[in-house]
């Protein structure tokens, strides 16, 4: 009896609220009709109280969904294992061995052929532990350390996609003769990332990721890798230029370290310095498509801060030409580590330690300090895989090569 009686209440009032929400409204200006009255009476619906204008809930819908859908962000353990102690920190001035300075880009690859092992023996040879690698995957799904998408600029061949090709078609090409020091390596062949990670693992070398495809094959591959491999996550960094791609790989596996690289144009130009500006267009002859990139850098230059945040990254890789002692200060007050890149002339790594305070990406380990006295009292017979002299790397990075 009890449930009736509130049952019934509740169809009354909601047909009490039904009737309240409607009012008359009489229209003055209406027609005149026999067969109606001289004045139309309408039934016009109330605007509920809990209906926002069209802008401002699709804001607030915007915001919740940014809010639910960020990452977690992951072990801070595995981010100050692999960076090491903020340069200026009481605990950097107690363990100043541990600060990072220098990373070598490629492998150092103006000392040695970029991606291979050969650069990564070099690195440890130099006692320089930290690395970074460009990864990208083959048709057969082979993760191969390649920053190119074909094989031109290193081999001198017509490859201009390896991901139409299988690995062992690709694997034997040497990929150093093009190389300045190309005397000093012979026979050079691609690396695979798990070869990489055995030797680097073996040495106790932290290493940058870079993901350069933006495919399956490339994030199952990272993440199997990850998963195989978990002391991993205090070693390795997952970078991409892409947000997508970084948040579907930490998604999966939110204690990977995760980074977003960036610099202006870098969807309708392929080099870019702070003298030239962007340069090489991407798409040179094609009209439409050029002007479609450079609106897609519009609006990455307006929200890559935020996707970063999105994908909750513990460090971000920027073009040197584009860091301030602000940007710095920025990202540092958000937890979130800057590294720059390509940092190769000695004048500018001496600018990036003492002013910026911030590690850096080189292609060289010439100018570095420790590196320099390595150097200095290395014996030059005993060892072939030996830096370019200074008067080549001036010519090399007077080139305009990045």
């Amino acid at each position: 009896m009890a449930k009736s009686v509130i049952r019934t209440a509740w169809r009354v009032s909601g047909e009490t609220w039904r009737y309240l929400s409607i009012s008359q409204r009489t229209s003055p200006n209406a027609p005149v009709y026999l067969s109606v009255p001289s004045s139309t009476t309408t039934l016009i619906q109330r605007r509920s109280l809990f209906v926002l204008p069209f802008g401002l809930d699709v804001g607030i819908l915007g915001v919740a969904a940014y809010f639910y859908t960020k990452l977690p962000k992951p072990e801070s353990n595995n981010v100050s294992s692999i960076f090491g102690p903020e340069s200026g920190s009481k605990e950097s001035e107690k363990h100043p061995d541990r600060v990072v300075k220098c990373i070598a880009h490629r492998g150092a690859g103006l000392d040695a052929p970029e991606n291979t092992m050969q650069a990564f023996k070099y690195c440890v040879a130099m006692e320089c532990n930290f690395v970074e690698m460009d990864v990208r995957a083959s048709r057969d799904g082979q993760l191969v350390l390649l920053h190119d998408q074909g094989l031109e600029r290193l081999t001198g061949t017509d490859i201009a996609d390896v991901r139409i090709m299988d690995w062992d078609s690709i694997k034997d090409i040497n990929v150093g003769v093009t190389h300045p020091n190309r005397q000093h390596y012979k026979d050079v062949t691609l690396c695979l990332l798990d070869d990489a990670i055995d030797y680097l693992l073996a040495n106790k070398v932290k290493m940058i990721i870079d993901v350069k495809g933006e495919d399956k094959q490339v994030i199952n591959g990272i993440l199997r890798v990850f998963s195989s491999n978990p002391i991993l996550h205090e070693y390795a960094v997952v970078t991409t230029f892409n947000p997508f791609i970084l948040y579907q790989i930490r998604k999966k596996d939110p204690n990977i370290v995760g980074a977003i690289s960036y610099r202006p144009y870098c969807f309708s130009a392929l080099n870019y310095d702070a003298e030239n500006g962007p340069t090489n267009p991407r798409f040179a002859g094609r009209l439409a498509m050029q002007t479609f990139v450079r609106f897609l850098d519009v609006i990455h230059s307006a929200l890559w801060r935020w996707t970063a945040r999105w994908c909750s990254v513990s460090a971000v890789l920027l073009h040197k030409d584009i860091v301030s002692p602000r940007e710095v200060e920025y990202w540092r007050g958000l937890g979130i580590r800057v590294a720059g890149w390509c940092v190769n002339r000695p004048v500018e790594k001496l600018y990036w330690r003492a002013v910026l305070r911030a590690p850096y990406l080189a292609n060289t380990l010439m100018g570095e300090p420790e590196i320099e006295k390595k150097v200095m009292h290395h014996d030059e017979d005993s060892e072939p895989e030996r830096p370019i002299r200074c008067m080549e790397l001036e010519k090399k990075l007077s080139s305009g090569q990045n």
